[in-house]
């Protein structure tokens, strides 16, 4: 589901990088789509991000494997594939997500929001 979702990449590739402004645009019980400033991670290697889910003061964290890697508009977004999060932690983003997703869906359809 299509989101912006504070976050931080915390570590990457074994290092600890403590990356601020990290946005979460894209979120699955599955992966994630992120997008980061100088960052560029190597396919396959495995990354620490923590998300703040706004309006709820809750804070999760997640370890994931990068599947890809593009430069967009000056920044890299990483496509990472959850290898661990909290049940919990999956289950409040969706919960904050998806009705946000279904009312963006519902003014498209409208024509009300232009993508």
């Amino acid at each position: 589901f299509y989101c912006s979702i504070p976050s931080e990449l915390v570590e990457l590739e074994g290092k600890n990088n403590l990356v601020e402004g990290a946005t979460v645009l894209d979120f699955s019980n599955e992966g994630l789509r992120l997008s980061v400033n100088f960052v560029e991670p190597s396919p396959g290697s495995t990354t620490e991000v923590m998300l703040y889910i706004p309006h709820k003061q809750l804070i999760t964290s997640l370890t994931g494997q990068v599947i890809w890697s593009k430069h967009v508009k000056n920044r890299m977004e990483i496509g990472l594939k959850i290898k661990e999060i909290e049940k919990q932690g999956t289950k409040d983003v969706l919960d904050w997500v998806f009705p946000r997703w279904l009312e963006k869906e519902k003014k498209i359809r409208d024509g009300l929001f232009i993508v």
